[in-house]
């Protein structure tokens, strides 16, 4: 039997954290990275998955450095209180 396990809510707000610090640095190889990281915290079936609802929802707020600040403040925020 397969023992892989989800990822916790605190590894996920830490991954996002990084992908979204990343996303603000604009350097698109980090960011590659952070995403690559990110998907690697699923289940091996839910690799494709992962990294296709990740990237939607990065391109969603792309065009909004405000809204990503805003994003990542609230992620710290709920990470101290975990």
């Amino acid at each position: 039997m397969h023992n892989e396990t989800r990822p916790t809510t605190q590894q996920l707000l830490a991954s996002w954290q990084l992908i979204w610090q990343r996303k603000l640095n604009g350097k698109p190889a980090e960011m590659k990275d952070a995403i690559t990281s990110h998907v690697q915290l699923f289940p091996k079936g839910n690799h494709a998955e992962a990294e296709a609802r990740t990237k939607r929802t990065i391109a969603a707020y792309s065009g909004d450095p405000n809204a990503i600040r805003a994003l990542i403040k609230r992620g710290q925020a709920t990470l101290r209180s975990l």
